[in-house]
Formats: C-alpha cells, structure tokens, sequence
C-alpha cells in the first residue's frame, strides 16, 4: 500500500461550472447543550414496522461495521478501497486498502475518537475529499455508536458553521486546505461560536505546502493515523451484542429545505441498506458479491456513501474514489481499477462522454452505467452513452430522504428513453401510485414510505425532529413532483420547492438574498434552466435598478463569490426583464418563468415572462 496512514427585452449570458455548493447547509437546530444528542437517542422505528422489514429481509441486525469485520475475517487481502490522489508524484497516485488494513483503521480511528471524548451518539462532523480516510471515519463512527455528519468539501465558514451549530458536532475534521480554500484556519475562526465542539482536527494536504496550522488543533495525520489507540485503554472493547443497533440514528445529511428553510435527514444503517437489500433487478445494480463500485460525486455525499462504501462492503466488493475529479481521470481510473458499475450526475456523463470520443478507453469490465439523482438525463446521454461505453445505462431517481428511490429497467422502449425515472424499488412505496398504460397528465407531489425512508428530519429552528413514522404513518414528503410514466414507474417533473442545481442543491433564497445586495439589482429570482449537456443549472431572472445600466453575468458572479457564494451556486445564466410575474398573493410565478426559460434559445427575441 502507498503511504496508506487524503417589459423591456432581455439578454442572456452562459456559463458552466461543476463544483458543489457552498452553503447549502442549515442552522442551529437547538440552544441546549445535549438537545441533539437526547433526541437523536430517542429515535427508532416502531417495532412492528423493524419487524416486518427484517422478515422480508429489507433490514437486519447487523451494520455495515459488521460487514467490515466479516469481509476482514474471510479475505483479508481482498481490495476493499482503491483511490487516487491527484496531488501526489506520478508512481504514487493510486493506493490500494485491503480488508485487513481497512478494518484496522477504522479500530484505530474509533479509539481516537473515543480517546477524545466522542461516545455513542455524539455527532461527529468531517469535511474530506474523496479518499480512504472520509470511508474510514464514517465505519468508525458507525463502529462506536457516533453519528457521522458528513459536509461537502465545497462548503465554505459560514456553511459549515451553520451545520456545526445544527448537529451540535462535538468534534470536526477538515482538511488544512483544500482546492485553494484553507478549511482549517475558518474553522479555527469559527470556533468561539461553536460551544459544543470539543476538538478541531486538521488533516494535511499537499495542494498548499507550507501555509501554517492553525494552533490548538489536533493533527490527523499524527494521532488518527500513526498512534496505535486501538492497542491503548480506548481500543477494540468487548461489547455486549445490541439487535438494536442497526436501527439506531448513525449519520445526519444536511439538505436544502423550501421557503429559505434548512432540514437535517437522520438515517440509521437499515434505512441505508434498504437501498441495498431490495435490489432484484439481476441486470441492474443488484448484490453481485465482489463488484467494483465508482462514484463520480463527493464521499461526503449519501449518494457516493451508499454507493462506494455501504455497497461494496455488503457483497464484499471494492469502491473506488478520486479526490479530484476530470473526466479523463475517470475513464483512466475505472478502466485501471477494473470497474463493474459507476454511479455519476448527468453533468459527471456529459464531460465523460466527449473525453471518451476524443481518446476511448477500452472499460472492458463496466457491465453498467447509472444517471440521475435529483436532476433528469437529456435524451442524447441515454442514447449515446451506451455504446461509447460499452455498459447498460440506467436512470435513477434518489433523494437525501431515502437514499436510492427508483431504476428504470432495461426494457424501456428506445422512443420513451427520457420519459421515465424508473420503478420504485421493491418495499418502497410512492405516491403517486405508478400504472401502465398512458403516462399521466398532471403531476402531484411525490411521497414515500417504505425500508428506504429516513427516520426523522430536522427543520432549522424546530425545537425537534419530526419522526417519520409519527402521525404521518411513514410517509414522507420528497417535495418534489411526479406523476405515472404509463411504464410502471414514475416521472419527476420538478424538484423540491425553490430548490435548483445538477450536481448539488442551490440554496436559492440566499442567493436572491445577496443579489438584491448588489446595486444594479432591483428584484430578482434564481430558477432553474435545462442545460442539455449539463443538466438542470441556475438562472438569474432580474430587473435592473437601472434599465439602461443593467449588471452582467459576470458582474453579479463577482459580486456573490467576494460575499462568499460557491461555485455550483453561482448563476450560470442571467435574463434581464422589466418586471417578475407575480400571483395575486404577490408571490413570483416561478412555474411560469421556468416555462420561459424553457421556450428561450440564445440569439431569440426576449418577450416580457407571463403566464400564458
């Protein structure tokens, strides 16, 4: 292993970009020191709904520690994680983790944490690149009984302050800097507000050598990595066996709320396997012991965590990750690491396929390819993907709320290809209630229950989760739209509320809030535009304070990355209009301007956006 313990007539202006977002991230939840910890404590399904999961097989008493353990028992030299590092000398990039090697990581990276003050329930917050260490620490969490609260890597101060405060994270792991953006010393800033959190702990990063540490941090390297804890007091412990661990809150996913609100997810390991379990489609992601899995999007993600971590450890597979993502990189890297199926945003296929044409890779070992998430894949992916290459391709539909929801089979008609989002996964069930026969005109909001669903959310400023399985009987609402696809599946027609961006969730209020800042400004409203290649991405709808003088697009991207705005949630589009519509309520016409939106083409006329 190499080094393993990282009414006027408007114009219109494009940009791309492929980054995540910088604040999508919530508030403080409570104002008491434990608040979070006494309530997370007290939420677990009802025993009737864990008892019919586990009999269908959906849930288990195990964890995916457990699968660790096992996988470590049986074949412990079997590839458990394979990564790239970009920053490392040529010769030194890929490094490979055994089962043996994972499993004592992560025995030495729950007694450090042990050994810092975390015990079982306290949430433990992360902030790494895709690498070995962020799996690591996740599988210590889960190991001693903390909650993992993984962030973005793109989440700047005031976002993560804002989670820290929300999950009252006792402890913090960033990196000293990462993509020119120094985590370590904003924590450090930050800190004298965050009353709960005990410990900073700082990994090194070889992208900026030599910018200093800030003091009074713990350094990763040093105490995670080459301190043997798991042989000192707060090492591996014998622990009464607990049938209910499995049921118990283990990870809170911060997600972006409607009307400027926040909201946690608190998922326990069955919620999180549930995904796995009810896999029966054989041609599709399925439990193919030993596969190879690839994730195009963050570690920190539920996405990539369900994808190349819970997954490869239940069928005793591998997971591969890259902390910097290119294109090329990816096909060299699945072609290398002898990837079975790859998970990535329609705009993570988009760039991929054009690399692949310009120098193909042969990938003879990708049997499957999987597009979607929280934004749909164009047309021209679905048909052109498969042959360049060589793998089925499938969309799915998830959300942070359920993890994976739904997979298109590999019997759709060429000519519907676009038209579906796929069927529920076995054991879920939506609403609306997918049929066959003609897709079905209108769309209502899109509800689940089921294995998949999380346990609870968390809305800023509620002074308590709201359990899913409370008066709602286990149905929850996604919020976003859906209707039958005619094919047995559903169609999603829109996302969640305000809610816009392909790769991550655009925190659209507070966009609109530091626009209006900006003086050229006079109203404005950020909706969602498709973009064919790179799928659905924010546009800027604004009337100008002065008509004459309107702000260009590159002006206003400016003017949100100096008040700290992240790249994916900058506006990739601007329109300038003389008014917003509005409802009788005074409310802008959202609906209407995405139509507008969608009818526009660069070099068109502008008309003023209306209802009809």
């Amino acid at each position: 292993m190499n080094s393993a313990p990282g009414g006027m007539n408007s114009t219109s202006a494009d940009t791309n970009s492929a980054h995540a977002d910088a604040n999508s991230a919530p508030g403080g939840l409570s104002s008491a020191p434990g608040d979070v910890r006494s309530a997370l404590a007290a939420l677990v399904p009802p025993a009737d709904v864990a008892s019919a999961f586990r009999s269908h097989g959906w849930w288990r008493t195990d964890t995916f520690a457990t699968d660790l353990r096992r996988a470590a028992a049986r074949f412990p030299r079997r590839a458990a994680i394979v990564q790239h590092r970009t920053h490392r000398p040529a010769g030194r990039r890929t490094t490979t983790l055994d089962y043996g090697q994972l499993d004592l990581y992560v025995d030495r990276f729950a007694a450090a944490l042990a050994s810092l003050g975390v015990r079982a329930g306290d949430p433990v917050a992360y902030q790494l690149p895709n690498r070995w260490e962020t799996a690591a620490l996740f599988l210590a969490c889960l190991r001693l009984g903390a909650v993992a609260v993984p962030v973005l890597p793109t989440v700047r101060a005031r976002g993560l302050r804002r989670v820290l405060e929300a999950t009252q994270a006792r402890i913090c792991v960033v990196p000293e800097v990462w993509d020119g953006y120094a985590h370590a010393e904003a924590l450090a800033e930050s800190a004298a507000e965050l009353p709960w959190l005990r410990h900073r702990v700082v990994a090194g990063g070889a992208d900026a050598p030599g910018v200093p540490r800030p003091a009074g941090a713990v350094d990763f390297d040093a105490y995670f990595l080459r301190t043997p804890h798991e042989r000192g007091p707060h090492g591996r412990r014998s622990v009464s066996p607990d049938d209910r661990a499995a049921d118990r809150i283990c990870l809170m996913v911060t997600v972006m709320g409607t009307g400027g609100s926040f909201r946690t997810v608190c998922h326990t390991a069955n919620t999180l396997y549930a995904t796995i379990s009810t896999q029966d489609d054989r041609t599709g992601p399925g439990r193919r012991a030993g596969e190879v899995f690839y994730s195009a999007l963050p570690l920190t993600s539920l996405a990539s965590l369900l994808y190349t971590v819970c997954w490869p450890l239940a069928v005793g597979g591998t997971g591969v990750h890259e902390d910097v993502w290119t294109p090329g990189g990816c096909l060299d890297l699945m072609d290398a690491a002898r990837v079975d199926q790859a998970y990535a945003s329609p705009a993570h296929w988009a760039e991929v396929l054009a690399t692949q044409r310009r120098r193909p890779r042969a990938l003879d070992s990708l049997r499957l390819v999987l597009s979607g998430g929280r934004t749909g894949t164009a047309d021209h992916l679905l048909a052109e993907l498969p042959d360049a290459l060589g793998a089925s391709v499938r969309v799915v539909w998830g959300a942070p709320e359920l993890g994976m929801g739904t997979l298109t089979r590999g019997d759709i008609p060429a000519e519907r290809e676009g038209a579906s989002d796929g069927m529920p996964l076995t054991g879920l069930e939506v609403s609306p209630l997918p049929g066959r026969g003609e897709p079905s005109a209108g769309a209502s909001a899109l509800r689940v229950r089921g294995p998949h669903v999380c346990l609870a959310t968390w809305r800023h400023g509620d002074p308590a989760p709201v359990a899913t399985w409370g008066a709602s009987g286990g149905w929850l609402d996604t919020g976003d739209l859906a209707r039958p696809d005619g094919l047995g599946g559903i169609q999603v027609t829109g996302r969640a509320g305000t809610r816009t961006g392909a790769l991550f969730m655009v925190p659209v209020d507070l966009v609109e809030r530091d626009l209006l800042a900006h003086p050229g400004v006079a109203e404005v409203a950020v909706v969602g535009h498709t973009d064919q290649e790179l799928g659905e991405r924010p546009c800027a709808v604004v009337v100008p304070a002065v008509e004459e003088a309107p702000p260009s697009l590159l002006e206003l991207r400016g003017h949100l990355t100096a008040l700290g705005t992240g790249e994916a949630s900058l506006p990739t589009r601007l329109e300038l209009v003389g008014s917003l519509p509005r409802d009788e309520l005074g409310a802008v016409r959202r609906d209407w301007l995405r139509s507008w939106l969608e009818r526009l083409r660069p070099g068109q006329p502008r008309t003023v956006p209306t209802g009809t």
